[in-house]
């Protein structure tokens, strides 16, 4: 265990040392500013636009900070044959996935949360500037969304260690990572209107393609199931057992992945 801790915490510092991580904050401010700017054109939703803007900027700031430094972070060590001597030390190959993925979660966590920070301030800010306008928002709800962006990411952040178990390619890992990530936020979508043209036209689908698509539903990501951005922009209760689901959801696909990809890496070969 020290040793996987170890190895977080060195991926860990080169991710604070990655030069992208400032063009990625710099963006993250840059949306949450332009959220104060434009806030006035929406005067009745200017808190369902705000909370909305907030959690999407922390979203595209978390894929970048996961494709651009998370993946490099992975494919670092296997591109400049470092692989090796990480793995001469007294670390098995199932310790350094496991030490990888931390590092990385932890450096997503800490860039995210510091951000979150940021887009607090900004609703706070515009809180106070249209107090009218935000009636129904509660902080609550508000961090529990923020929180499950991180969870999110924890995912994804899987997805992609999985992927790079398989490839020594960081451009392979990045387009397979990001198909899988437009596929679990929209496969919720996509299979509610199959259910339905299905159920409409019930005698001309196989019965094939009902367990195909029900397989589907189970080997993807559902990343749609971590948005709660429309319960926190319109102030909806939350429903703990479907939270509680939701995590464990999260958690149990996460370690799934991650023993599948320490069992793929050590049988890899490395040049």
């Amino acid at each position: 265990m020290k040793a996987v801790l170890s190895l977080a915490l060195i991926t860990f510092k080169e991710g604070i040392r990655n030069r992208s991580l400032f063009g990625i904050a710099l963006v993250a401010l840059f949306l949450f500013g332009l959220n104060i700017s434009v806030a006035g054109f929406f005067m009745r939703d200017i808190g369902k636009v705000t909370v909305d803007m907030n959690l999407s900027a922390l979203t595209i700031a978390g894929l970048l900070l996961v494709f651009f430094v998370g993946i490099n972070l992975m494919a670092k060590d296997i591109d400049r044959k470092t692989i090796h001597l990480v793995l001469s030390k007294p670390l098995s190959r199932a310790q350094y996935i496991w030490g990888k993925y931390l590092g990385i979660q932890f450096f997503v966590t800490v860039s995210l949360l510091l951000l979150a920070g940021c887009s607090s301030l900004t609703v706070l800010l515009l809180k106070s500037m249209y107090p009218a306008y935000f009636g129904g928002f509660s902080w609550l709800i508000f961090f529990v969304a923020v929180a499950f962006v991180l969870v999110k990411f924890w995912v994804l952040g899987a997805v992609v260690i999985f992927f790079s178990s398989l490839t020594t390619s960081s451009l392979i890992t990045l387009i397979f990572s990001l198909g899988a990530y437009l596929a679990g936020v929209t496969i919720e979508e996509v299979v509610f209107y199959l259910k339905t043209e299905m159920a409409a036209q019930e005698q001309l689908i196989s019965e094939s393609l009902k367990n195909f698509i029900e397989a589907i539903t189970w080997i993807l990501p559902n990343f749609a199931a971590f948005d709660f951005s429309l319960e926190a922009a319109h102030g909806l209760a939350l429903d703990s057992g479907r939270l509680l689901g939701v995590l464990s959801y999260g958690v149990l696909y996460s370690v799934i992945l991650l023993l599948l990809a320490s069992l793929i890496f050590s049988r890899r070969e490395f040049n």
